[in-house]
């Protein structure tokens, strides 16, 4: 499934990137226990509907957002997520390449701050980017 390798193509991006800083990321399906007054970061990924539009169907098209969530210490300044998306804006850039495995794809929409939402001892920042991509269909019985 092409959504899979979408999803690791951006992952693996975003590993590295935050492998280079104080800041975990929480996939899907992982257990997770934040430390106290953490800032960190929950990644979604919202795929759309597989598309074909070739004759033959050579090809699918694997279209989706992104979504990474900061999650800051309610008493954090803002300026902590803000700063965050700005690094995250520049990491995904409209036209950024994803590769992986027979799935070529791109960013097709900048990085965009959604409503933060704020709980007792936390407060959220989701930022956004939608991607899109083409990868050969599977063969049959594969």
């Amino acid at each position: 499934m092409s959504h899979a390798r979408a999803r690791q193509a951006i992952e693996t991006k975003l590993a590295a990137w935050s492998a280079a800083r104080p800041i975990r990321v929480v996939y899907p399906n992982q257990p997770f226990t934040p430390n106290a007054f953490e800032t960190y970061l929950r990644a979604f990924q919202l795929p759309a509907s597989t598309t074909c539009r070739y004759l033959g169907g050579e090809a699918y098209e694997y279209t989706g957002i992104y979504q990474i969530s900061i999650v800051c210490p309610s008493a954090q300044a803002m300026a902590t997520a803000e700063g965050l998306i700005d690094e995250l804006a520049r990491l995904f850039r409209v036209d950024t390449a994803l590769t992986r495995n027979g799935f070529e794809g791109l960013i097709t929409e900048p990085l965009d701050q959604g409503p933060t939402i704020t709980e007792s001892a936390t407060y959220t920042v989701p930022a956004s980017f939608a991607y899109a991509g083409l990868a050969d269909q599977p063969p049959a019985g594969a």
